[in-house]
């Protein structure tokens, strides 16, 4: 596991912004776990120091948003937290409203469908559909996947104003998760040039060994995206040079979302 980014530094400087920040890092941690996670495990995960984890994880379990195993000293995400989840997926206009276009999509190209929003510095999943082959990507709803190395990141970096774009870039040094991870800037500037000049988003290898995927924005009319869509498959699978039909079904439906978007009334 990797260390969870600090929220508060990307947070306005607000009264209580610092004591939140730190309790969503945590939940952040305990969710981003391959399992129960031990007390141990999330202070070295957060940087924070034990006392300040206790206290937290405390108030995080008196709310029901985290469930503790007394006989092991590990956590796991709540029940209280997963309706919240629930509740907003089902809330959701884009997922509702995308969900037949992502149906479709996945059945046309039998791989992996993702549908994922921005949040804060990274993507969410919000809603991910199947492949019928038998090897599967370990994502699920609500993974979160930086900007830099997923194709729906690179594919909501495109879709920035060029200013806001070259803000981003001038941040820290942003990880790598693979061999493959582009982690300079001049190099992820010069991929999301590319991304905007072919009209969608590659991830070769960049966020998951032996994964590739295709990316794409739901844009509206004034140019800024809604969300963003993948078409995931194994590496062997993305080199069998299938890359026409995939695309102009990724494109067809992006296209169709944002039409669809369009046309809701307004409220």
């Amino acid at each position: 596991m990797t260390a969870i980014p600090d929220p508060a530094k990307l947070s306005p400087d607000v009264p209580g912004t610092a004591v939140i920040a730190k309790t969503m890092r945590l939940l952040q941690a305990v969710a981003d776990a391959k399992g129960p996670a031990k007390l141990g495990d999330l202070c070295r995960l957060t940087g924070f120091p034990r006392p300040t984890v206790h206290r937290l994880l405390a108030v995080l379990a008196a709310e029901g948003m985290i469930v503790a195993d007394n006989a092991s000293g590990a956590f796991t995400l709540g029940p209280r937290l997963i309706s919240l989840a629930f509740l907003a997926w089902d809330g959701s206009d884009l997922r509702r409203i995308a969900q037949p276009f992502l149906v479709a999509l996945r059945d046309s190209t039998d791989e992996t469908v993702h549908l994922a929003v921005p949040s804060g510095a990274e993507m969410v999943y919000i809603d991910k559909l199947e492949s019928r082959h038998v090897v599967r990507m370990a994502s699920r709803i609500g993974t979160r996947v930086s900007l830099h190395s997923s194709s729906v990141g690179k594919a909501f970096l495109a879709s920035l104003p060029v200013a806001a774009l070259e803000k981003l870039l001038q941040g820290p040094q942003p990880l790598a998760y693979t061999p493959h991870t582009k982690t300079a800037w001049p190099d992820i500037g010069a991929e999301i040039s590319a991304t905007r000049s072919r009209g969608y988003a590659l991830d070769l290898q960049e966020n998951e060994l032996d994964i590739c995927c295709f990316g794409a924005a739901i844009t509206g009319a004034d140019g800024k995206a809604a969300g963003c869509i993948s078409v995931s498959m194994p590496r062997y699978r993305f080199e069998a040079g299938q890359d026409h039909t995939i695309l102009e079904a990724l494109k067809d439906c992006v296209a169709r979302i944002a039409l669809a978007l369009a046309a809701m009334p307004p409220g």
